[in-house]
């Protein structure tokens, strides 16, 4: 059945039969008005509520890079420790001039100073001889008195030894040879030089640690190694306290002005020496005016000491008092 379009609601139906009706017309009338009903329009059925959005969650912040690690050049070539070094010049120089490896391999020192042997070779003075010199001594075969002439050697090939030298301080079995190596470190640059010093100021033979504490004094940077130097003037032993005192005077370490005050009452005369010459090098002025001295005048142990000692008084200036007087005095003293 269809809409009848006259009717637009059912309101319009019920106005038109306000008359009366016959029961026909009546049934009909409901007819009609199911049918509206049916026609009506409908309200639409509600939708259902959208489910909520889900959260996503926020990307990480990228973690902040270690500037040292990151690699600003890939072609940057990568720093050999100095075996490898030594091992690749050595496998280069076999394979390219092979007559020189054997002879740098044999050579054996021709020259004697004293109790020394020396090597006066042409072949020494080439930078291609560092790294086989330096071989030869991490070898260890040859006997000492030649490898006592190969650490004499290293300085004067120019070449890649530095590094070598101050490692081997710790590894040659032989104390004579690690003082030679030992005393060759103050031609060597910073840090090698005292990387090689330490080692040395722990090795088990005391020349060796009396060689290194006194060479740290004639060392570039040797002030780096104060610390070592302060701790080896309490040593017991008097060499290595003499030591001591010559390094701190050399490198004029004003900071260990005090404690070399106090080792002038040392017991032995040498550490007292080297003490009172450390002093003028550190604190030329104030040792004139050190009361010590007129002590140290007296000294009979030491002939050099008193010298010294009256010296320094003689030049004490006037306004330090009557002290000058008594220099005078104690110069005539034996």
């Amino acid at each position: 059945m269809q809409c009848r379009p006259g009717f637009s609601n059912l309101s319009e139906v019920v106005t038109d039969v306000t008359a009366p009706m016959s029961p026909l017309h009546r049934a009909l009338l409901l007819v009609c008005c199911a049918a509206l009903a049916a026609c009506a329009p409908r309200e639409p059925a509600p939708r259902p509520p959208e489910p909520p959005p889900i959260a996503t969650p926020p990307a990480p912040e990228p973690e902040p890079v270690d500037e040292l690690l990151v690699v600003t050049s890939p072609e940057e070539p990568i720093k050999l420790d100095w075996r490898a070094r030594t091992a690749i010049a050595v496998a280069e120089l076999q394979e390219r001039e092979p007559k020189l490896y054997a002879r740098l391999l044999a050579l054996r020192p021709n020259r004697r100073v004293g109790a020394e042997m020396y090597f006066g070779q042409p072949e020494v003075a080439d930078p291609r001889a560092a790294p086989v010199l330096l071989k030869r001594l991490l070898n260890g075969d040859d006997p000492v008195s030649v490898r006592l002439a190969v650490v004499d050697a290293l300085p004067a090939t120019g070449g890649d030894w530095e590094e070598g030298a101050a490692a081997l301080v710790a590894v040659d079995a032989s104390p004579r040879v690690r003082k030679k190596l030992v005393e060759v470190l103050r031609y060597i640059a910073p840090p090698n030089n005292l990387r090689g010093l330490r080692l040395a100021m722990q090795d088990e033979d005391l020349a060796v640690r009396v060689a290194a504490t006194r060479t740290a004094g004639f060392t570039r940077d040797g002030v780096g190694l104060y610390t070592e130097l302060v701790s080896a003037s309490f040593d017991e032993d008097w060499d290595m306290r003499s030591a001591a005192a010559q390094a701190l005077g050399q490198l004029r370490v004003r900071a260990a002005r005090d404690r070399l005050v106090r080792m002038l009452a040392d017991e032995h005369p040498e550490v007292r020496l080297q003490v009172l010459l450390a002093l003028e090098r550190v604190d030329p002025e104030g040792l004139r005016s050190l009361p010590e001295l007129e002590r140290l005048a007296r000294d009979r142990e030491n002939a050099r000491l008193a010298a010294l000692a009256r010296r320094l008084l003689k030049e004490r200036p006037p306004a330090s008092g009557a002290a000058s007087g008594g220099g005078g005095t104690m110069t005539a003293a034996p």
